[in-house]
């Protein structure tokens, strides 16, 4: 079994964590156990970063734990600035962390499962800084996203990804000039992340042919 799981790659932790998110979040929101769940899966974020990111520094390191640490506060504080504050700081590493991912696919030398699951991984990063940042747009002011019923984490997850995707539905529509702001940053966002990614891994694909 230990054997099995060293030979995963490190990064795929990352990425549970992050589906966990997306997708085990929102089904926890009628539940006792949603005022926790949020916090314990940004908490799993941070902590299997440190397996994705190969080169880290101490300022990394540091700015890792700071963001476990605040999240375990929170599950004790419902002080609506520490609340701010920390969707803040998480969304400013969660960039930090994805800018760091394009970076290590960007100096590989060959492509493996390992460095597609680093750019999966990147890409849905993006949408968890998306759900942060209309998070908190959302706590000073509740109407800037326009919602079909009564809003939970859930929507706001399922808001951001589908304007990541462009997907698009139109059922959440985006009302103040900031939620618009917000949509249309991570709309171009995420098709320039595809776009380097993708010029990247195919680039490096071609130059292995060719040797």
């Amino acid at each position: 079994m230990i054997r099995f799981l060293l030979k995963i790659p490190r990064s795929t932790y990352l990425l549970i964590s992050i589906l966990i998110f997306i997708f085990i979040n929102p089904l926890l929101v009628n539940t006792s156990f949603h005022q926790y769940a949020n916090i314990i899966s940004y908490s799993i974020i941070f902590f299997t970063t440190n397996f994705a990111i190969k080169k880290r520094t101490l300022l990394i390191k540091s700015f890792l734990y700071i963001g476990i640490l605040l999240q375990v506060i929170l599950l004790f504080s419902e002080i609506n600035m520490f609340l701010i504050g920390s969707f803040f700081f998480s969304g400013m590493v969660f960039i930090i962390v994805t800018t760091l991912l394009i970076l290590q696919i960007a100096r590989t030398k060959e492509i493996n499962l390992e460095i597609i699951i680093e750019a999966v991984s990147g890409y849905l990063l993006i949408g968890i800084v998306a759900t942060i940042l209309n998070s908190i747009l959302l706590l000073f002011n509740s109407e800037a996203i326009s919602f079909n019923s009564s809003q939970d984490i859930g929507d706001t997850i399922y808001y951001s990804f589908i304007t990541l995707t462009t997907i698009g539905y139109g059922e959440i529509l985006p009302i103040s000039p900031m939620a618009r702001n917000i949509s249309l940053i991570t709309g171009i966002t995420g098709q320039l992340y595809l776009t380097i990614i993708i010029a990247v891994i195919v680039g490096k694909v071609s130059s292995s042919s060719n040797k």
